[in-house]
């Protein structure tokens, strides 16, 4: 996504009706689904001009002109057709929603010049318009952007709390090089919504373009401490000079904390682990610092073995096993217990043998999952020390087919339990 539509803010709705609800769209993009009237608003055959500016008109014109021959007309044919509830706008949303950007424009556009009071359609009509002429790289005149400008700017006039409107015009401001205008209407956009960290970052490229590289590191700054990872910050970041005030700003909000004391087991496997999430968020700090995406949280939860025996002096727990039976347990320093349960009978070199795992904690009781089951084949026979191993469950060398949870079948070829090659 180019630099121009990650900055621009879809605000689709109806002039009429209650406030619609919204909705997830683009990066950078704030979509509100229509909602259908009872009233049809009007929708002229032909567009005609708001009163006073003939710009978007024409810019209308322009673009209709590089559509297919005869689809203009179509498209005035089809809106004077439409029943009740429905208006070019709505026909510009699902537009939009295709990533037609240059048709989504047309309809927003013949909506507004219809009715130059309808505050989402001068929005929506700004930022496709500024999105065709960016598409266009040249190809198209910088009309459409001017008449995208005055757009931006009626619907601001008209609706002055509205921090989406600010912000179109802030960045089609910045496009068409009028700094300060881009700077002042991205600074009222972050005013009305401190929140939405696509505006902070807008205002940073702003301020950097009027001037302000201080001001532009604290929005930037700003705006990853509300989403570190986000599109919008990682785009500006990535647009805007390195070192200096950005350096500064950011570190002071560069403070990730992994709790990896208080997130890991107290258990000897848990303090190793311990050990790899205070690497990780040294690793985490240190992207942060500069200006790279980087995670905010470990995971250090502490696994029951797949298979075998557990280790001693790694695991706190035990394993018991007689003929057909065994028993795996795993205590950690929080009183949490997990066992695995493994039982089943042999015929020869042949083990069959179900399994399941058991849970119990302080907080939430005992539960249990991976219910399943499989087949042994041992490969090694004879031997005193081979039938006894088969016969607690572990032979030394076998082929494994097993099911747990439901899931697909899986083929190992395993040496005392551990695995060596999957199918």
């Amino acid at each position: 996504m180019r630099e121009v539509f990650v900055g621009i803010v879809l605000v689709i709705g109806m002039a009429a009706g209650p406030a619609p609800a919204q909705k997830s769209g683009q990066a950078g993009v704030d979509v509100v689904a229509p909602e259908t009237t009872d009233t049809p608003p009007p929708v002229p055959a032909e567009p005609t001009a708001p009163d006073g500016d003939a710009s978007l008109t024409a810019a209308l014109e322009t673009l209709g002109a590089t559509f297919p021959e005869g689809e203009v007309a179509a498209f005035r044919t089809y809106l004077d057709g439409l029943p009740p509830g429905v208006t070019a706008a709505t026909i510009g949303h699902l537009m939009y929603m295709r990533r037609h950007w240059d048709k989504a424009a047309w309809f927003f556009g013949t909506d507004a010049v219809a009715d130059p009071t309808d505050v989402a359609s001068l929005n929506n009509v700004a930022a496709m318009l500024a999105e065709v002429h960016a598409d266009a790289d040249g190809a198209l005149p910088d009309s459409l952007l001017l008449a995208a400008h005055d757009a931006a700017r009626a619907a601001t006039a008209l609706d002055p709390q509205g921090a989406a409107g600010w912000n179109n015009l802030g960045r089609i401001a910045l496009v068409l090089g009028r700094a300060a205008e881009a700077a002042e209407a991205a600074r009222r956009a972050t005013e009305l919504a401190p929140d939405e960290p696509l505006y902070w970052s807008n205002l940073a490229r702003a301020l950097e373009a009027a001037g302000d590289s201080a001001g532009a590191a604290e929005a930037l700054a700003r705006a990853r401490a509300l989403e570190p990872n986000g599109i919008p910050y990682l785009s500006a970041r990535a647009a805007l000079p390195s070192g200096g005030a950005y350096s500064d700003a950011l570190a002071r909000v560069c403070n990730v904390n992994f709790r990896c004391q208080e997130i890991c087991p107290k258990s000897i496997i848990g303090g190793i682990q311990s050990v790899t999430c205070e690497i990780e968020n040294t690793n985490a700090q240190a992207a942060c610092l500069e200006g790279k995406p980087y995670p905010t949280a470990y995971d250090c939860s502490e696994d029951l073995p797949d298979y075998g025996i557990l280790i001693p002096g790694l695991n706190s727990g035990f394993s018991a096993c007689v003929p057909g039976f065994c028993v795996h347990v795993l205590v950690d320093g929080e009183g949490n217990v997990d066992a695995r349960v493994e039982a089943g009978a042999s015929v020869g070199p042949v083990t069959g043998y179900v399994t399941a795992d058991g849970h119990y904690s302080p907080e939430n009781g005992f539960s249990y999952d991976n219910v399943g089951g499989g087949v042994r084949w041992s490969l090694v026979n004879g031997s005193t020390a081979g039938n006894v191993a088969s016969g607690l469950g572990h032979p030394p060398v076998h082929v494994e087919a097993e099911s747990t949870g439901g899931g697909p079948v899986s083929v190992d070829i395993e040496t005392y339990n551990m695995g060596v090659i999957s199918i």
